[in-house]
């Protein structure tokens, strides 16, 4: 299980040393990131707790058996998420969208994402751990994938890894 985070550690560190850009760390604007994205997490995770006529959360799936082993599954999922999801299939959709279709940026951006949250609530409903399918949660994982595609293209990948990470977490540990 920690492999898979170690690999992702892996590429960033490769990145990092392939851009040859500066290993600065600024903790004033890390501690706003960190509290953005928490933010952002809080406010998605109400929405959903106030709203369960409309969505409800499906509550199968895997999960595994101790806190920090269920930690890190839900912060590796939300990265991950975010990296497949946001960071190669809504990039690649909005480059597609403006060079090949010839659409403006913004308009590229909406369509984009409403494809990316489709395929991303659907990647929910496939294989062997995959969750049942109903409408509700199909329809909450779909407006959730177009909120994460928002915050992608207005606040970039760091903040929205993270603040699906956190949701994940909220969702896991608190419901």
């Amino acid at each position: 299980m920690f492999a898979s985070a170690l690999v992702l550690l892996a590429c960033f560190v490769v990145w990092q040393l392939r851009t040859r850009a500066s290993w600065k760390i600024d903790s004033g604007k890390l501690a706003a990131l960190f509290g953005e994205s928490l933010f952002f997490a809080l406010l998605l995770f109400l929405i959903f707790a106030y709203l369960p006529v409309y969505f409800r959360m499906a509550a199968g799936g895997l999960q595994a058996p101790g806190a920090i082993e269920r930690l890190v599954l839900y912060c590796g999922a939300g990265i991950y998420e975010e990296l497949v999801f946001r960071g190669f299939l809504l990039g690649l959709l909005m480059l597609a969208a403006t060079r090949i279709l010839d659409m403006k940026p913004t308009r590229a951006a909406v369509c984009s994402a409403l494809v990316a949250a489709l395929l991303f609530s659907l990647f929910h409903y496939v294989g062997p751990a995959a969750d049942r399918f109903t409408w509700p949660s199909f329809l909450q994982r779909t407006a959730g994938g177009l909120y994460f595609s928002a915050l992608f293209v207005t606040r970039g990948f760091g903040v929205t890894a993270a603040a699906h990470a956190f949701y994940d977490m909220l969702v896991g540990l608190l419901l």
